[in-house]
């Protein structure tokens, strides 16, 4: 039985701190960082205001960290650096290591970011720099052919499954429903945070054994064929 991979989005809020230290960097990489340090520099407030999704001290604070990425900065893994709703209900730090290996963040500054992979902080919308996603949708799929074999789950928002597109292996998905059937959207980080922890904490990801399986607070439903070569579980929130 192979352990399932598990794709989830990066957050807005990223922790603190670090090791000092240079990030490796692939061209792609670089070119999104060379991209953010020159919106800092030339772009102008209005710019990075909507790079960033914020103002005031917490825009101060972000046009510091794009800057301070031109020289070695504090570093954490990925599963440490990112914070939120998801990643609180996923709980990584009592998740043995073996399982931080299997989880997948689609980082706007670093591409496909595995969960033990160091990152810097910095804060950057999708659609913040021209060109973004169709970066990333160019030079993702190299490093998606790379990724080990076992069941892939896609617990995306729409906005970075799109990253996705065109990548032609079998994934599965989740759809989060209320008790009326109406699909949930505002909450459905914490859902898709507890799935993601079921899934690495049991390495299983046969769609029909984690269909019976207990996420707290929900109930399978129905599994169905998706447009990915996969299944597609839904997911009712009691």
């Amino acid at each position: 039985m192979k352990a399932p991979l598990v794709f989830l989005a990066p957050s807005e809020d990223k922790a603190a701190g670090g090791h000092a230290g240079k990030a490796t960097e692939t061209s792609a990489q670089k070119w999104v960082r060379e991209k953010l340090v020159e919106l800092v520099v030339h772009g102008g407030p209005v710019a990075c205001a909507k790079a960033f999704a914020v103002k005031d001290g917490a825009l101060r604070k972000a046009c510091e960290e794009a800057l301070a990425l031109r020289h070695p900065v504090p570093l954490l893994p990925a599963l440490e650096r990112y914070q939120g709703v998801a990643f609180d209900a996923l709980d990584a730090a009592t998740l043995p290591p073996a399982a931080w290996e299997l989880a997948f963040i689609l980082s706007n500054l670093r591409g496909l970011v595995r969960g033990d992979e160091l990152v810097p902080p910095y804060k950057l919308k999708l659609g913040g720099i021209p060109g973004l996603k169709a970066h990333w949708q160019k030079h993702l799929p190299p490093l998606l052919q790379q990724l080990p074999e076992g069941p892939v789950w896609e617990l995306l928002p729409a906005e970075h499954a799109t990253l996705l597109k065109g990548w032609e292996r079998p994934r599965h998905t989740v759809e989060i429903v209320g008790g009326e059937g109406k699909v949930i959207s505002h909450f459905s980080k914490l859902y898709r945070g507890r799935v993601a922890r079921w899934l690495l904490d049991q390495g299983q990801g046969d769609p029909t054994k984690v269909k019976r399986g207990r996420i707290e607070g929900c109930r399978w439903d129905s599994v169905s064929d998706n447009a990915l070569g996969g299944k597609e579980l839904k997911l009712v929130v009691l």
